[in-house]
């Protein structure tokens, strides 16, 4: 899926997106409040600044997605894969990170204060 049909579609009302197909998609500084990304492959995805608050990433891979100044404040991002993300100066208060990948991620700046983390691979992390 491209940027201009998803956005479409999300502003027509649908919120739901699981196991959608969006590799190396654009979606910077939109607000995306409560989506639900369960299982998507995003791969190389630019999200930067975009609001994904409470948002369903169970599952996703986000591997060396740039989620820099995102905010991610609780997000389901369980066993999600964030290998080599940029999550710089990213919120990630009370997110649910319990099993997610996050080796090599850069974190440098990024807010985790009450994230759940139990079984999280910070492998390798910038911070």
């Amino acid at each position: 899926m491209d940027a201009s049909e998803f956005l479409r579609l999300y502003r027509s009302g649908r919120k739901t997106f699981a196991n959608v197909v969006m590799v190396g998609i654009e979606l910077n500084n939109i607000d995306l409040h409560k989506v639900d990304f369960s299982h998507a492959l995003m791969n190389k995805a630019s999200l930067a600044g975009t609001k994904l608050c409470r948002a369903n990433l169970v599952g996703a891979d986000l591997s060396y997605a740039n989620l820099s100044d995102a905010d991610l404040h609780r997000a389901n991002l369980r066993h999600a894969n964030l290998k080599g993300a940029d999550l710089r100066r990213t919120d990630l208060r009370d997110a649910d990170l319990r099993g997610a990948n996050l080796s090599w991620a850069n974190l440098q700046g990024a807010l985790l204060v009450g994230a759940l983390m139990t079984n999280t691979n910070l492998y390798n992390v910038k911070k």
